[in-house]
């Protein structure tokens, strides 16, 4: 296994730990679950950097990377509902976009083509960097941070549609 794969499985290991130490009342517990949720976004960005920069890219991690987005995703905006920290008509917003983009992915993968078929947009990856923005607010409650929600609806939502109408355009074909 590589080093962007090791990288991007970390993400997907920070998960429950996340979850653990957010939703267990412990001292300073909403900084250090800030503070994994950082890690987990400077993770997504390296190693995707780590794979281009060293030519790592690799099928298992074309399919682990977009998976650890839509986990770390959902985990930490439901962990932010359940907490009532977050509007759940946002989390309708977040979950939707995710399985939608997840579903497509599974009928690419499933039907034997290669999953970048359908690559990611900036809308997409603007939308991340503003969900991990708008998280990491709520989380650590830093209000000054959570006009990002207003960033983050509108971006996650071109994402989803643009998403939607690649794939749409694909299956077409």
């Amino acid at each position: 296994m590589n080093m962007a794969n090791k990288l991007t499985l970390s993400r997907i290991l920070i998960i429950p730990i996340f979850l653990v130490v957010f939703l267990i009342e412990l001292p300073y517990h909403r900084l250090i679950a800030g503070l994994l949720i950082f890690i987990s976004a400077a993770t997504d960005f390296l190693d995707g950097y780590v794979a281009r920069t060293f030519n790592q890219t690799s099928e298992l991690g074309r399919l682990l990377d977009p998976l650890a987005d839509k986990l770390t995703m959902i985990a930490v905006f439901v962990a932010l509902a359940i907490n009532r920290l977050l509007p759940v008509w946002f989390l309708a917003v977040i979950i939707g976009r995710e399985v939608i983009i997840l579903a497509g992915a599974l009928l690419v993968y499933f039907r034997k083509d290669d999953v970048q078929i359908i690559k990611s947009s900036k809308f997409g990856k603007f939308a991340t960097v503003a969900l991990y923005i708008t998280a990491f607010a709520y989380i650590v409650k830093w209000e000054a941070l959570q006009f990002f929600i207003f960033l983050a609806i509108p971006l996650t939502i071109i994402s989803g549609v643009d998403y939607s109408l690649k794939a749409y355009s694909y299956f077409l074909k």
